[in-house]
């Protein structure tokens, strides 16, 4: 038996008696094969490569970390036939190109397959093909970033975490996103009569399959966290990359100041002294975070804790505060971290920071939430400043 230009075998006139049968059957199987899977594939895995006279009907595969290039010689080399199609699928993180040697014109040969992109190309005529992308959701890459982040490799993957604001530019394609907003400040005031509730968490939002649809330089900003005081503490800031973002977290409240709870990525806790009040609501519902805790009990000296990313800000009881919401876990930096937690409230006994980065209420030092945590700032008493909110990050695992 012997086999075609293209591979295929097919039978001679020695195969007709004792060797019929598993000839038969080898031509039947290699029918089946191109009808089914085409001519197979080609995997090519390094940087340049010329395609040969058995690449019809083939799917070339490049996977390289380095851009790749594929030639496509003219006829007098390679003589094609009319109407050969040849597939291209690139699995490397360099992008292929596929490039016209010797008189070749590859019409709407529109550039660069960036990496898990398909793409064909069809001879009708002498040296003469046509490119038809094969679509897929490339993965994007990275050029060039600012704001000095830290750079990672995590299975394989480049995670690239933002604890300042920056810029980074991107290919097209997606990737995975962690977003935390600037922790809430917690609430005081200047009369010892007066408690403040805790600041909430900043929103947390982790995304899979974030796509950006242009290549281009993209803003980060890392939400600051609120600032702490005795009557004029403040809201987080939130964060963002891109059109993508997050709110920063609810101030803590301090009632009958007119400073009351603030509405955030999570809601701060309710302050305390002559009347009930509600803790500030989550902004976008229980998405990216939770709302304060309430103080229901007038005259109880006691104020909310301030929501979290996974739990609401505790009640106030009398004389004692809110616990600070927990937040949430995520690894996309290769180990577990939990961000976003709510800062306690305080009262006689105060109340525990969230998990994930939120101060505790005090009486006495003020306890800011954690840097780049997201964690909302502790309540205050006793004229003391509050605690600060915790500032945000932005991380983007690529690969």
């Amino acid at each position: 038996m012997a086999n075609t230009t293209y591979g295929s075998p097919y039978v001679q006139s020695s195969d007709l008696v004792s060797g019929w049968p598993a000839t038969s059957l080898s031509v039947a199987n290699r029918v089946d094969d191109v009808a089914m899977k085409g001519n197979g594939i080609n995997a090519q895995t390094g940087t340049a490569y010329t395609t040969v006279l058995t690449d019809a009907g083939k799917t070339i595969t490049t996977s390289n970390a380095s851009p790749v290039t594929v030639t496509i010689p003219a006829s007098g080399t390679v003589n094609y036939s009319v109407g050969t199609v040849i597939q291209f699928l690139n699995i490397g993180a360099g992008a292929l190109t596929i490039a016209a040697t010797g008189g070749v014109t590859i019409n709407n040969n529109t550039g660069t397959v960036k990496q898990y992109s398909a793409y064909s190309i069809i001879k009708t005529a002498t040296d003469t093909w046509y490119a038809v992308s094969g679509g897929g959701i490339p993965k994007a890459s990275y050029s060039a970033t600012t704001g000095s982040p830290t750079i990672t490799t995590v299975s394989g993957k480049t995670c690239i975490k933002f604890t300042g604001s920056g810029s980074i530019t991107l290919t097209a394609g997606t990737f995975d996103l962690l977003l935390v907003g600037g922790g809430g400040a917690g609430g005081s005031w200047l009369n010892t009569s007066y408690v403040g509730g805790g600041g909430g968490a900043g929103g947390m939002a982790e995304i899979t399959g974030v796509y950006v649809p242009t290549d281009g330089t993209y803003t980060v900003t890392v939400g600051a966290g609120g600032a702490g005081g005795v009557t004029n503490s403040t809201s987080g800031y939130g964060s963002l990359l891109g059109s993508y973002s997050v709110p920063g977290g609810g101030r803590g409240g301090a009632v009958d100041t007119g400073n009351y709870a603030a509405a955030g990525g999570s809601g701060g806790g309710a302050g305390g002294r002559n009347n009930s009040d509600s803790g500030g609501a989550a902004m976008c519902g229980n998405v990216i975070g939770y709302a304060g805790g309430s103080n229901t009990v007038p005259y109880n000296l006691s104020s909310g804790g301030g929501g979290g990313a996974s739990a609401a800000g505790g009640n106030a009881a009398p004389g004692v505060g809110g616990n600070g919401g927990a937040g949430r876990s995520s690894s996309i930096t290769g180990s577990a971290v939990t961000y976003a937690g709510g800062g306690g409230g305080t009262g006689a006994t105060p109340g525990s920071g969230g998990a994930g980065g939120g101060g505790a209420g005090s009486n006495s030092a003020p306890v800011s939430g954690t840097a780049n945590t997201g964690g909302g700032g502790g309540g205050s008493n006793n004229n003391l400043t509050s605690g600060a909110g915790g500032s945000g990050v932005v991380i983007l695992l690529i690969g």
